[in-house]
């Protein structure tokens, strides 16, 4: 979860001249709207949700898995959310187009999300969001099991000492055993805090665990770290990476990001 601070300083055509010619879909003003939130560049969702009416698109441009002797890369994960009141947002999480070092390429699954914020959407020192999902069967190749799961997201916000902004989260997943015999649960816990290092830019720390009860499987857990530049009110660059604890988490995941507000 990010949430930076609205620049204060920066004019409607100098925001303008910083991306002509780059990314003219992200002009948009900022008047009347909350500040950019994003579900990324860390783990932990934000409680807040898009402006109803408007639209947020945050893309994982690319990234890289390192595990082992096997290396992975993945591009163009997007997450495109739409606001459709005035405490709600509607998202699709389009899959990532993945290469392997073997020469495999394939896209993954799709998400559909809907997210509620219970309180602090706008101000205050704590927001509460719930986020049901559910997991759509559509990748090819072998990235995908062919079929739907789903599960809860409970991501709480709240403001910390001395500037940092802290989140928690709490998630459930529901996943197809590994016999493919039935369901069961996948727990994941976060906790993420940022603070900011210039009028526009912030750094994050977390740390993200996930217990799987499938007996076949282990336990994962993750560092992330990385930074956010937010040159003008609606648009974020991020980058980063994640580190893996334990012999089953993916050892290394290097990041960079984009997430832009309409």
């Amino acid at each position: 979860m990010t949430r930076l601070p609205r620049p204060t300083n920066v004019s409607r055509s100098h925001s303008v001249a910083l991306i002509a010619g780059f990314l003219l879909p992200a002009i948009a003003s900022a008047d009347g709207l909350r500040p950019l939130s994003t579900d990324r560049p860390d783990t932990t969702e934000s409680p807040h949700t898009v402006d109803c009416g408007h639209f947020q698109f945050e893309m994982e441009l690319a990234n890289w898995d390192r595990d082992g002797g096997n290396n992975t890369f993945n591009f163009a994960e997007m997450n495109a959310k739409i606001g459709i009141a005035r405490n709600t947002d509607l998202q699709f999480v389009l899959p990532a187009f993945t290469h392997e070092e073997s020469g495999a390429e394939a896209f993954g699954d799709m998400e559909i999300r809907l997210k509620q914020n219970l309180w602090g959407n706008d101000d205050g020192p704590t927001a509460l969001a719930l986020m049901p999902f559910i997991k759509l069967p559509t990748a090819s190749g072998d990235l995908g099991n062919g079929e739907v799961e789903g599960g809860l997201i409970v991501p709480f916000g709240f403001d910390g000492p001395a500037g940092w902004s802290c989140a928690v989260m709490g998630e459930i997943d529901l996943d197809l055993d590994e016999d493919g015999s039935g369901y069961h649960p996948v727990f994941v816990t976060s906790a993420t805090t940022s603070h900011a290092i210039t009028e526009r830019t912030a750094a994050f720390f977390e740390l993200v665990g996930v217990f799987n009860t499938d007996a076949a499987s282990e336990t994962e857990a993750y560092f992330n770290t990385g930074c956010t530049w937010a040159p003008f009110e609606t648009f974020q660059l991020d980058g980063g990476v994640r580190i893996g604890l334990t012999d089953a988490s993916t050892d290394v995941t290097p990041f960079l990001g984009m997430s832009v507000k309409l």
